[in-house]
């Protein structure tokens, strides 16, 4: 005989600071100042203790209608001292509990449309009303106490309870509008008289309605009414106004939402962060050094070029201050990279440069030294630029040596000297971009062969 373990109950689903944040575009995202918030149709079942402790203190008019809470408790609204506006309509409330609006000193309008307020709760719901003194306005349409309303339109509204107007304005002295009907002083009088027959009327019917509740809830254990085990409704079943129609349509709405947003997300393209691009980086690396120890390319000829970022770089020519003759190669990479991504290796003959997981190996159009090499980037462009001293200082580099080369005197004034110099500078910058080019052919368009490269 095999045991069967009841599921775990499921979360309940209750304001999350996420979701203030993401329902507080309109004040820049800030909490602590949000004066305003709306929460309809987020299939809420609580409204929790974070909202209250986050923006309590400033939120002045708080929409929740359209969910499925089940309960205002002094927990969770204690802390809306400035709260002025509350939209519960369309929930599953059935009873205002003692203590919930009492630090609601504010609260001048309330909405419980299409709530499940019935009569054998509503007696304490109404006291605890009566202890909000600045309450002006109360929706109670559509509740059974009132009415309930069999197709989801006011004009279907089934009779509640006669009495219920009056008694609750008969007990709510400070309020000046019921159901969006204005309470006139001549109507608060014969409310007035009229309230200790309508209690004991009240109390009669609330023990009938307790009664009946009872017996529809041991007929619901004993399976008699088994309509609701079912986890979805069907789309051919008429939906019932009830607090378990809705739970169950609620649910349902949450779990389509839940897929839709995970297939959303596995669509999205995951942007890697520094440390997954380190980690990646390094086995770059150590897969490229492990290629160089197995096959040493010490042939100039078995170097096998390439640049897979496609990132551009020139050659130059320089003499120190000391008089070594150098051999500059500068690779123009972006500024903010990090330079963790950034890795050299300098041979006799080439260069291996691998930038975030992209290598570029080049050849050297001259042997250098490895004892003096140098690899730093610029503070102010972020180049990378690779000094390496030549092993023969005499020898010349075609296509470099134009760096050099002076431009001939012009017959010009004095007074023209500086636009000779600008034109210097423009003729030296366009060398400048230009060098290497007789090496790039040689190497048959480095730039391009990203394609062909196998390492």
């Amino acid at each position: 005989m095999t045991s069967q373990h009841s599921s775990p109950p499921e979360p309940i689903r209750f304001i999350t600071l996420e979701l203030i944040r993401k329902r507080s575009e309109h004040n820049a995202g800030l909490v602590s100042t949000l004066e305003e918030l709306a929460l309809h149709q987020e299939e809420l079942q609580s409204i929790g203790a974070v909202l209250g402790r986050t923006c309590g203190k400033t939120l002045k008019i708080l929409l929740l209608q359209n969910n499925i809470i089940e309960r205002m408790t002094a927990s969770e609204l204690k802390f809306f001292k400035s709260l002025e506006y509350l939209n519960l309509a369309l929930n599953n409330i059935h009873c205002i509990e003692r203590g919930s609006l009492s630090g609601m000193e504010c609260l001048r309008k309330l909405d419980l449309t299409l709530n499940f307020i019935d009569l054998d709760s509503l007696e304490a719901s109404v006291d605890e009303l009566g202890r909000c003194q600045s309450l002006q306005e109360l929706f109670l349409i559509g509740n059974p106490c009132m009415g309930s309303l069999d197709s989801g339109s006011l004009s279907n509204q089934s009779q509640g309870w006669s009495g219920c107007r009056a008694y609750v304005v008969a007990q709510l002295p400070n309020l000046e509008y019921l159901d969006g009907q204005e309470i006139k002083r001549s109507e608060r009088i014969t409310a007035l008289q009229q309230l200790p027959v309508l209690t004991t009327q009240l109390r009669e019917l609330a023990q009938k309605r307790g009664k009946e509740r009872q017996q529809l809830q041991q007929h619901q254990d004993g399976g008699v009414n088994n309509d609701f085990e079912s986890s979805y409704i069907s789309d051919d079943a008429k939906t019932q106004h009830n607090p378990e129609t809705r739970t169950k349509i609620s649910n349902e709405l949450h779990d389509q939402k839940m897929a839709k947003e995970k297939q959303a997300s596995e669509n999205t393209v995951k942007h890697k962060g520094e440390k997954e691009w380190e980690e990646e980086h390094k086995d770059t690396v150590e897969k490229a050094r492990g290629l160089e120890e197995e096959s040493p390319t010490s042939s100039k000829d078995s170097i096998k070029q390439c640049n897979q970022g496609k990132y551009n770089f020139w050659f130059e020519e320089e003499r120190s201050k000391s008089g070594v003759e150098t051999l500059i190669l500068r690779v123009d990479i972006p500024k903010h990279l990090s330079t963790s991504l950034i890795d050299v290796d300098i041979h006799p003959n080439h260069v291996v440069v691998i930038i975030k997981n992209k290598i570029l190996r080049l050849r050297l159009p001259v042997e250098v030294m490895l004892r003096g090499a140098v690899a730093r980037r610029s503070a102010a462009s972020g180049k990378l630029e690779l000094v390496m001293p030549k092993m023969n200082p005499k020898e010349i580099v075609v296509g470099l040596t134009d760096l050099r080369t002076k431009i001939p005197a012009t017959k010009t004034k004095a007074n023209n000297s500086s636009r000779r110099n600008t034109a210097t500078k423009c003729v030296l910058m366009r060398k400048r971009e230009n060098l290497g080019k007789q090496i790039m052919e040689e190497v048959k368009h480095v730039a391009s062969s990203t394609s062909k490269c196998k390492d």
